[in-house]
């Protein structure tokens, strides 16, 4: 309807002015009151005329000479009118001063944690926490990584002092008698690796070699070896078995008595090591130096640190499949605990509010000109007739009432200027 309200004013004014002044012309009226009426629908008719011609040059080009210049208003000044809508935008509307006073009075930090901790935006926050712990998780596979974790593992074991604290927590577990676990530890594998086929096999090598140097010693020595392996006085297969055998029964005493003599050996060996580092013993030191260089030899040269990489991106991938899995669990929990104490928390909402305004500021002083160019490009891209014709839709139906406007007053007028006329 109000698309229609222009086009029915100049109808209304024009078909009025045909009409009183077609009954004026056959007398049909003749009173002066009459005359006043069809002045008044003529001056309408006049403005409803001049201000569709006003509106319809805004928008389309009016064919008439000399005249058609100075319509299509809008399409021939297209250039100053994005302009002046680029500069009402950003110095005007968005200015930096406007934005900043509007974020000055608005609670970032409440309301995004209002609308973090909503059922449907956590689920999306957890799933970008997932996205972005998984493209971390895929390159910890990167020979890089590997590398530069070498480089700092190298670094930390190098400065760490180890010396110390291992000499005082050796010397508190052997006088606690915490280290009785790892004896029973060493006694029991100690006692497996015995019945072993390849530990007598390998004795017997030793007592061949050690009978064969025997023989060597003299030609007394060799020819006594002779006659006893000859006639059975000596049999090192029998030796074999009995050093095993006696040796299992050594180690079945140290298991079963806490003070046998070799374990009180080496634990007083083992407490005196431990006094060495704790005091700064030259030699004690540099054992564990060496020892922290073959460590690390061997974490270089067996790319131990690149396969527990891959071996913990596999295993944390699977982990942030579902939020089921321990892992997640574990985020989410802690992400509502989070959560929960920022909104308990006045001091921190205020550092973030200061935060974001203070980076938002900073951002929109930096890249202010892009809202302009924003602007700027989206008018670009229209054609003339695009532009025109979204101008139109916007504003047309507004625009009637101009045209409404233009007959009304104009009609008044027009009865005004009759009536002076007429007194």
């Amino acid at each position: 309807m109000k698309n229609n309200l222009g086009p029915i004013s100049l109808l209304i004014a024009f078909g009025g002015l045909v009409f009183f002044e077609a009954l004026l012309r056959l007398d049909i009226l003749s009173h002066q009151g009459w005359k006043i009426v069809t002045a008044g629908f003529e001056a309408a008719t006049i403005g409803g005329f001049a201000d569709w011609f006003a509106v319809s040059a805004l928008f389309h080009e009016i064919p008439i000479p000399f005249v058609r210049k100075h319509t299509n208003i809008i399409a021939k000044n297209r250039e100053k009118l994005t302009e002046g809508i680029v500069d009402l935008v950003t110095n005007k509307w968005l200015s930096p001063d406007i934005i900043a006073e509007k974020l000055n009075e608005v609670d970032l930090a409440k309301t995004i944690l209002d609308f973090i901790q909503q059922p449907k935006h956590q689920q999306s926050g957890i799933r970008l926490v997932q996205n972005i712990v998984l493209k971390f998780v895929n390159e910890l596979d990167n020979p890089k990584l590997a590398d530069a974790l070498q480089k700092i593992l190298r670094e930390q074991i190098a400065s760490i002092d180890l010396a110390s604290p291992l000499g005082t927590w050796l010397e508190k577990a052997i006088k606690n008698g915490d280290h009785h676990q790892i004896w029973q530890l060493i006694i029991e594998e100690g006692s497996t690796a015995l019945t072993n086929p390849e530990i007598k096999t390998l004795l017997l090598s030793k007592l061949e070699i050690a009978a064969e140097e025997y023989a060597k010693k003299g030609f007394l020595k060799k020819t006594a070896l002779f006659f006893a392996e000859k006639s059975g006085g000596i049999d090192l297969n029998l030796i074999a078995d009995d050093l095993l055998s006696k040796t299992e029964e050594l180690i079945s005493e140290a298991q079963s008595d806490p003070n046998h003599p070799i374990r009180n050996k080496f634990d007083d060996w083992m407490l005196n090591f431990a006094k060495q580092l704790t005091s700064g013993d030259e030699k004690s030191l540099d054992l564990i130096q060496n020892l922290k260089e073959r460590v690390m030899q061997h974490v270089e040269g067996e790319r131990v640190i690149h396969d527990l990489l891959i071996r913990y991106k596999e295993t944390i991938a699977a982990q942030l499949q579902n939020n089921d899995t321990p892992l997640m669990q574990f985020l989410i929990s802690n992400l509502n605990r989070m959560l929960s104490n920022l909104q308990q928390d006045a001091a921190a909402q205020q550092k973030i509010n200061h935060w974001i305004r203070a980076t938002v500021s900073e951002l929109l002083v930096k890249f202010h000109s892009e809202i302009g160019n924003m602007v700027r490009n989206s008018m670009m891209k229209l054609n003339n007739k695009e532009l025109v014709e979204q101008i139109e839709e916007k504003v047309g139906s507004d625009l009637q009432y101009i045209r409404l406007n233009g007959a009304v007053v104009g009609g008044l007028v027009g009865i005004m200027i009759a009536l002076l006329k007429l007194l």
